[in-house]
């Protein structure tokens, strides 16, 4: 009886311990998303499990994939997703909704707010883009919607608008918002028909004519009256005092000369 209670008791505790080994989040070490807030992950080390959470405002994207450390803004992380919401609760400062994360401008559609930890910095978009709040980030104006017109769209929301004293170059308005275009080359913008079309056809946008160099008799002047021009001499050097020395004389031969003996 005794041994099959342990056996039992044995078999209960290994099911049990097998269970929470299944349940466990630090099966091996990591970071491991939290099963129902996006803000909070776990960290696994040793066996170890501990709860972390993002800075308010970020969700957990991985290790080392978020903007800062390990999270990301919520709609880069892809959370919430409708089943994870936030768990922490938002803190809101001038301009931002929480400390951390993009937020669309109060009154321009091209410009967000960017906040890191509670302090707002102004941001605007490149020229022909919007800002999205659905990307959190910059996109095209048809790809955003709810935006006012821009003024220069004003009367056209879709086409191309002339910009005045200017050849090359024309507004083209896409959804009320407009996009700075540019003729090709030998080609101006004609605003009558709204086109690029040759720039000799374009009233007020020719070309500057050519015309050859004028010649001498055509500016009064023969070759008669053409003036030699005198080109300065180069003074003469200075002569060598060297130069006329006499050399040295050469030092007599010495010859072995032999004693006269006389004649016989």
């Amino acid at each position: 009886m005794n041994i099959f209670l342990v056996g039992l008791i044995l078999l209960v505790s290994g099911s049990c311990l097998g269970q929470r080994s299944r349940d466990s989040k630090c099966s091996e070490d990591g970071l491991f998303p939290h099963e129902q807030y996006c803000d909070y992950y776990y960290e696994c080390k040793d066996g170890v499990e501990t709860l972390q959470e993002c800075p308010n405002g970020l969700v957990f994207r991985g290790k080392r994939r978020g903007l800062y450390q390990n999270c990301d803004y919520p709609k880069r992380a892809g959370c919430p997703d409708g089943i994870r919401t936030m768990g922490q609760a938002l803190i809101e400062t001038d301009h931002c909704k929480s400390l951390w994360g993009r937020f669309q401008h109060e009154t321009s559609c091209r410009s967000f707010w960017e906040c890191w930890n509670g302090t707002a910095s102004f941001h605007r978009c490149p020229f022909s883009l919007l800002y999205s709040s659905e990307l959190e980030a910059c996109d095209w104006p048809s790809n955003v919607q709810g935006c006012q017109a821009h003024p220069v769209c004003k009367d056209v929301s879709h086409g191309p608008i002339p910009i005045p004293n200017r050849c090359v170059i024309y507004w083209f308005c896409t959804n009320g918002y407009p996009r700075l275009f540019r003729c090709a080359s030998r080609l101006a913008f004609n605003p009558t028909t709204l086109q690029c079309e040759y720039a000799e056809k374009v009233p007020g946008c020719e070309p500057p004519p050519t015309t050859p160099a004028p010649r001498e008799e055509e500016n009064g002047r023969g070759l008669n009256d053409i003036q030699p021009v005198r080109v300065p001499q180069t003074p003469p050097e200075p002569a060598n005092p060297l130069s006329n020395a006499k050399p040295a004389p050469e030092p007599p031969v010495r010859t072995n000369l032999r004693p006269y003996q006389g004649r016989n």
